[in-house]
């Protein structure tokens, strides 16, 4: 039956993955989806499913790939270290581990959420290693020890939809299905709570930045003071700065909402990121919404941030307009490079664990050099200005326009780099064409 069972699903996921399918009935775990590109992955355990949620330019959802899964061969929430049972919960993925890496129990790759969240460590769960994975043994359901895995093909179908630091997985037992969305009453209240968050950072008391949060949750307000005296240094020189929030997307499970999204300080049309943030929030005894968690969501190879990034981001005000001259230069040189078709130079602007499109960086170089044989001149330019987004300390996301020229093919369109600091210079660590 449980081999059955599978094969079923298997048949069913290969009718729904491809093409994509505009969704009639939206899960209820999504509330309001802003982010762009989204993506969003969902478990439910009781069919035994795994789904991919993207949107497309219309900003609808869409079903992008319907698979069958395993989650932990134990039912119920992922309590405590041991008990074989997959976490409930909205999740994020942090990194993503290659094969080459790996036992080949987890087949062709790995991503490991971050569980135990803050949220999990304030309920006293514990418990580590909780991934969404490949396999290379018979994919039957209820067989892991926690972990959410897919057949191979299937993880390789979904994974150049994940966003690290941003898209979820969110696990449930059983979906339920919005009879209308958005709900247009639940996102404006939560997007109030959100705003009136955002607004008390500039407050003189902190008072009105505690009213948004429950009574049961006292967050640490120790920088608070040394958030004042710098305050007071920026306003006497850039008066108008604001807190802004880009990209939020909101989810429920359980009664509770979880929020991500980026905390920009914009002046005038200038706009710095100082960090992607969770905000937790459940009602009240009144109803109320209101928070109980606000974690930054930290780089996989860092700890949590010490101090607080607020204060952190804007006292590196100059450093970052330092670091963003840097990025332009070396953007512009790399497509100078690219377009000479010199390949050793090329080559030299790519991190050591560079991957895109399924190539390493070795694999990626090889691609390149042939398409130089191929082609008797490459001509590579951007259109207007780069959009530049740092990430933390030696980590920034560029986007332009891209316009690119061949003996063989011609195309313009959006292009992405995520970029990190090696060996004292920027380099490419994902390369995208977001079309």
């Amino acid at each position: 039956m449980a081999y059955m069972r599978t094969f079923l699903f298997g048949c069913l996921s290969f009718l729904l993955a491809y093409p994509a399918q505009a969704v009639t009935k939206i899960p209820d775990v999504f509330l309001y989806a802003e982010s762009r590109p989204f993506t969003a992955v969902v478990v439910e355990k009781s069919t035994q499913n795994l789904m991919v949620y993207v949107k497309n330019e219309e900003d609808m959802l869409y079903l992008r790939h319907l698979f069958p899964c395993s989650t932990g061969e134990v039912s119920g929430d992922k309590q405590v270290s041991g008990d074989r049972k997959t976490p409930e919960g909205v999740y994020f993925f942090l990194t993503e581990f290659e094969e080459r890496y790996l036992a080949p129990i987890y087949g062709t790759g790995a991503f490991p959420i971050d569980y135990p969240n803050f949220m999990d460590q304030r309920a006293g769960k514990t418990g580590n290693a909780i991934w969404l994975h490949g396999t290379n043994k018979a994919l039957r359901p209820q067989d892991t020890n926690g972990c959410v895995a897919l057949e191979n093909q299937h993880l390789d179908a979904m994974r150049g939809d994940i966003r690290l630091l941003r898209s979820p997985m969110i696990v449930v037992e059983n979906l339920a299905y919005h009879s209308d969305y958005p709900p247009k009453n639940d996102v404006s209240r939560l997007t109030g709570l959100i705003a009136a968050w955002t607004e008390g950072l500039r407050g003189d008391s902190y008072h009105a930045y505690l009213e948004q949060y429950s009574r049961d949750f006292l967050p640490d307000v120790s920088w608070w003071q040394d958030w004042l005296s710098l305050r007071e240094i920026l306003e006497e020189s850039i008066p108008e700065f604001r807190f802004e929030i880009e990209g939020l997307d909101l989810f429920q499970v359980s009664g509770r909402v979880t929020g991500i999204f980026d905390l920009v300080v914009r002046v005038g049309d200038a706009s710095r990121n100082l960090g992607t943030r969770i905000l937790y929030m459940e009602p009240d005894d009144k109803g109320r919404m209101r928070i109980v968690g606000d974690p930054w969501l930290a780089p996989p190879e860092s700890p949590v941030p010490i101090g607080e990034p607020l204060l952190a981001g804007l006292q590196s005000f100059e450093e970052v307009w330092d670091a963003e001259d840097q990025i332009v230069r070396m953007v512009d040189d790399w497509l100078v490079a690219w377009s000479s078709q010199e390949i050793a130079p090329y080559a030299a602007f790519y991190a050591s664990d560079f991957r895109s499109q399924g190539k390493n960086r070795n694999a990626w170089v090889r691609y390149k050099e042939g398409l130089n044989r191929q082609y008797s001149f490459i001509q590579v330019t951007r259109e207007g200005p780069l959009e530049i987004r740092m990430r933390g300390q030696g980590r920034a996301v560029v986007r332009f326009v891209q316009r690119y020229e061949s003996s063989g093919f011609e195309t313009r369109g959006r292009k992405r780099l995520d970029l990190i600091r090696e060996g004292g210079r920027w380099k490419i660590y994902r390369e995208i064409w977001e079309g």
